[in-house]
């Protein structure tokens, strides 16, 4: 059995993901995200599409509520 705390695992997201994906759920766009984490706001969209796809889901607000309900943030 896989715990929650273990679920970033099996979805093989990174760190910086869970940062993003926790920024998300909190309501940061895209640009509000780039200026927190030091990084261009081009860079943060397509990490947000590779976590929509690792978790397969079809938009970011998809990928938070999966990410929550499988405990990976």
């Amino acid at each position: 059995m896989i715990f929650k705390k273990e679920m970033h695992k099996t979805y093989n997201t990174t760190d910086q993901e869970r940062k993003i994906l926790d920024f998300l759920s909190n309501g940061f766009t895209a640009i509000n995200i780039a200026n927190k984490m030091n990084l261009a706001e081009q860079t943060i969209k397509n990490k947000v599409q590779m976590i929509c796809l690792k978790l397969d889901s079809s938009n970011r607000t998809e990928a938070v509520a999966k990410a929550i309900r499988l405990g990976i943030i």
